[in-house]
């Protein structure tokens, strides 16, 4: 649960190559590319920065796909006003980077931006919550009160953050349930889940519990995010 300061560069060298490969991925989109080329794109920057390998099988999904909380990247092609969802982790010496993002090829409709709204507030929640002496389940209970200010208390599937580390969840759920009290050198993911049911995304990055709060370890693209038309 907590780690030790030998683990912490290894940690935090597998959620940069998480971060570099979130990059290349962002960067490979073009209209009419497949879900499929973007995550190969993503899966080469991670090779490249030494991954070993990943904690799960990554994807890229999009337009209908995204309703999905897991997904597969498929050879669906993106098309202008698409929403993009961006899932990627790697493993580096044996330890997990995880890094998800959503944004829109074109302007974002209406309902995904409100979504998207309601996943960044509750993950700045969790980044200013989370720290030592607190209670993981007053955590979740703030959280909650986020979704029922949207609307979306139903179409969660858990609480704002989840223990990683050796394996992309380590137990240590911020949950309802949870009684356990946050320490220095616990190692989160903010991994916040919701869908509209037309929409779905997720966005989730590490953090490491400090003396004060959190040290963020992948914060690259944490905004409401559309990109301009492109083309290969």
């Amino acid at each position: 649960a907590v780690k030790s300061d030998i683990e912490i560069p290894y940690i935090e060298k597998a959620f940069s190559i998480a971060e570099e490969a979130m990059k290349a991925a962002v960067a490979a989109v073009t209209e009419g590319i497949a879900e499929y080329e973007i995550e190969a794109a993503a899966r080469i920057r991670m090779l490249e920065l030494g991954a070993e390998g990943v904690p799960y099988p990554p994807w890229v999904c999009s337009g209908e796909n995204t309703v999905y909380s897991l997904c597969r990247s498929s050879e669906r092609r993106i098309r202008p006003g698409d929403l993009v969802q961006c899932t990627i982790g790697s493993k580096y010496l044996g330890y997990c980077g995880n890094m998800c993002r959503a944004f829109s090829y074109g302007p974002i409709p209406d309902a995904a931006r409100t979504l998207m709204e309601a996943v960044l507030e509750s993950t700045e929640y969790a980044l200013s919550t989370i720290k030592p002496g607190v209670r993981a389940s007053d955590v979740f209970a703030g959280y909650y009160r986020i979704l029922e200010k949207y609307g979306y208390e139903k179409f969660t599937l858990y609480g704002p953050a989840h223990g990683t580390g050796y394996y992309e969840v380590e137990g240590l759920w911020l949950s309802k349930e949870a009684q356990f009290i946050i320490q220095e050198n616990m190692l989160f993911n903010i991994d916040i889940w919701l869908s509209d049911g037309t929409y779905g995304m997720r966005f989730e990055e590490g953090v490491i519990v400090t003396e004060k709060g959190v040290r963020e370890l992948n914060p690259a693209f944490r905004e409401v995010m559309s990109l301009e038309h492109r083309t290969r």
